[in-house]
């Protein structure tokens, strides 16, 4: 698509590197609230902060140990190696399978 648009590749590429390091930051931000507040859409019971901060920390966890999927095929490798977003889904869905339902919630 850049390459329709030469113009604005080289409007793009003079930006300041710190300037688009501050429009990446702020676009991640707010894809982080976006996803908090989901949460706090659909409640925010013990259940859900349970699956929410499990997952995260998964997530986090995994991207600071690289060498953990060193023992997995390398199709494994590739997707979560690469992808921590995945983790942090796998992860999520599961414990969201796994954990009982409180009932006030249902």
């Amino acid at each position: 698509m850049a390459g329709l648009f030469p113009v604005f590749v080289i409007l793009i590429t003079t930006l300041p590197s710190s300037a688009l390091g501050g429009c990446t930051m702020i676009m991640f931000a707010n894809i982080i609230v976006s996803g908090l507040d989901m949460f706090r859409r659909c409640g925010l019971t013990k259940r859900n902060i349970a699956v929410l901060a499990f997952s995260l920390s998964f997530g986090l966890g995994f991207t600071q140990v690289p060498g953990i999927f060193d023992v997995f095929p390398d199709v494994v490798k590739t997707v979560f190696a690469e992808n921590c977003v995945a983790i942090v889904f796998v992860i999520a869905v599961i414990l969201d399978r796994v954990l009982p339902v409180e009932k006030d919630a249902v």
